[in-house]
């Protein structure tokens, strides 16, 4: 089991998790832990993010179907090791990726000049904000809001929807439901936080993902504070997890 700072051990699990197993860390399937991965299971890790970019830009045409020219700046927020911003450059000018992972950013970096992208940067940044100086036609965020406390979290969909260009674009992946009791979740956020109760309770695996669901009021209020007035969704679930997908268009004012 991962030692987790008592004081934050949310952000410390993921900074140890990339020192150990940065891929896994990313997406939870066995071949990409790191005794595991190879060139093939890099090959598919890389693809299904291509994938889901493809799909993700494929809604977005189909919701604002007017023909726009290439998305000159995206951010990639919770970028891991580079998965969706390597995709994301296909599509646009610049890119860059943050993460609150060290170890995840330079695995990023080898990446980047490993496929050969030279327009997508990658950046460690602060686990609260504030943490970004420029502004953005595109933020994507996918997988991520799920492992931050909502305390943290809201601030943070906040502090990017800050950095967002009037009449950017946006995507973000967010956990609204997990079908179980409030014991149930006590418990489970305790296995995470508590490694003394976890050791009496017998679990004895290496990684607890922390899940946390947000409360859709607050999601809705910050995009209205920041004149969001275009929000598309679709629904996804896995195991007793339900999401939402947003896309989203932020609002310009006429002058």
């Amino acid at each position: 089991m991962i030692k987790k700072n008592n004081k934050d051990p949310y952000s410390s699990f993921w900074k140890e998790i990339g020192k150990s197993d940065p891929y896994f860390g990313v997406l939870t399937h066995p071949e990409y832990l790191s005794d595991r991965m190879d060139q093939e299971a890099k090959t598919l890790f890389f693809e299904s993010g291509r994938q889901h970019i493809e799909r993700v830009m494929r809604v977005s045409q189909k919701i604002w179907p007017k023909k726009r020219p290439t998305i000159k700046s995206a951010l990639d927020f919770g970028c891991g090791t580079g998965r969706l911003s390597l995709a994301l450059a296909e599509n646009c000018e610049q890119v860059l990726g943050v993460d609150i992972s060290e170890a995840m950013i330079d695995e990023a970096r080898i990446n980047a000049e490993l496929y050969q992208r030279d327009n997508v940067h990658f950046q460690v940044v602060s686990p609260e904000p504030p943490f970004l100086t420029e502004s953005y036609h595109y933020i994507h965020s996918a997988m991520v809001f799920q492992h931050i406390p909502p305390e943290k979290g809201l601030a943070i969909l906040d502090h990017l929807l800050s950095h967002l260009n009037p009449n950017g674009r946006a995507y973000f992946h967010i956990l609204y439901h997990t079908a179980e009791s409030p014991e149930e979740k006590t418990h489970r956020q305790r296995l995470f936080s508590d490694p003394r109760y976890a050791k009496e309770k017998g679990i004895a695996e290496k990684y607890l993902f922390p899940m946390f669901e947000y409360d859709m009021t607050e999601v809705f209020r910050i995009f209205q504070n920041h004149r969001v007035r275009d929000v598309y969704t679709t629904f996804m679930e896995s195991g007793n997890h339900r999401f939402v997908n947003f896309y989203l268009k932020r609002w310009t004012p006429k002058s």
